[in-house]
């Protein structure tokens, strides 16, 4: 009696699992064991595709937000470098080439020394030498010896194939910013360029159009500077201007103090351009006073006058 109670214990034990009033039968069990294999978003790995798609969305989430909160940064650096351009490219040629701070001033020294008989004629000019100058032409330059170094009149320039045209030519831009007739003259662009200095460029006026005027100027400044005197170029020499006559131009250093070199640019009435330097060996004296360059300039004359 007692073997037969245990195992129909057992057996009810078997039949049946707790429930909500106390228990619940096997087969209630079996049935909710199946409904929940067959519930196609509660199989394992679709919990686990599911949780690795809320991780990837989120992660697509926050990097889309960085993406774009870089390419707001960008295109607003952006925006500002734009709007100073001409300020940083201005500040940028300074710091290259000190000279550009530098506008000429006139020669206080107008006082004009005797010249020789001799004289030479370059390309439609004559103009009389000082003394102990030794003259010969060598491939389209004249070169005239002295002492201590030497007088050079190179081959002149066409403006046309002058790199300061080049820069300028065929550019409405340009023409809108300087002017059809600055354009159209040597002497007159030149005489604007080399008035231009970094500090004209400021930077809260960003890309107004005298911003962008004033570093057209720096540049073609730069340009003329350079390919005048390619040798000396972006060092600090003193800039004046010189006339005499109809000639009117430039003259890039001081021919009475070390190192006893000069460029001088000279443009007629009628836009034509000559220009002559003065240089020498390292280390070299005096090779021309400045009294002596006046009478030069002074003593020059289309040649068709002779």
């Amino acid at each position: 009696m007692y073997e037969l109670g245990l195992s129909r214990i057992s057996t009810e034990r078997k039949s049946c699992y707790f429930r909500s009033d106390g228990y619940s039968t096997a087969s209630d069990v079996s049935d909710w064991y199946h409904r929940r294999v067959e519930d196609q978003a509660l199989k394992w790995w679709h919990v686990r595709w599911g949780l690795a798609g809320r991780i990837i969305s989120r992660f697509a989430i926050v990097s889309g937000k960085l993406i774009g909160l870089l390419f707001l940064v960008g295109a607003v650096g952006w925006g500002v470098l734009y709007l100073l351009q001409p300020w940083l490219s201005s500040q940028h040629l300074g710091k290259i080439d000190p000279q550009l701070s530098i506008i000429p001033v006139s020669i206080s020294n107008k006082a004009e020394s005797p010249l020789s008989n001799s004289n030479i004629e370059h390309y439609g000019f004559i103009f009389r030498l000082p003394n102990k100058g030794i003259a010969r032409t060598i491939e389209q330059t004249t070169l005239v010896r002295f002492p201590n170094g030497m007088l050079e009149f190179p081959r002149p320039e066409r403006y046309e194939d002058s790199l300061v045209f080049a820069s300028t030519h065929n550019d409405e831009h340009v023409e809108k910013l300087l002017g059809r007739e600055m354009l159209h003259s040597q002497f007159k662009l030149m005489q604007v360029a080399m008035l231009a200095t970094p500090e004209q460029v400021k930077w809260w006026r960003f890309r107004s159009s005298q911003n962008e005027r004033a570093s057209l100027l720096l540049v073609l400044k730069f340009i003329a500077l350079t390919e005048s005197s390619p040798v000396h170029a972006l060092t600090i020499r003193p800039v004046y201007t010189i006339s005499s006559g109809e000639f009117h131009g430039f003259q890039v250093g001081n021919p009475d103090v070390p190192p006893y070199e000069a460029r001088i640019d000279l443009y007629d009435g009628a836009d034509r351009h000559l220009a002559f330097d003065i240089w020498g060996g390292e280390g070299h004296g005096q090779v021309l006073t400045q009294e002596e360059i006046n009478a030069m300039v002074a003593s020059i004359r289309p040649a068709s006058d002779h």
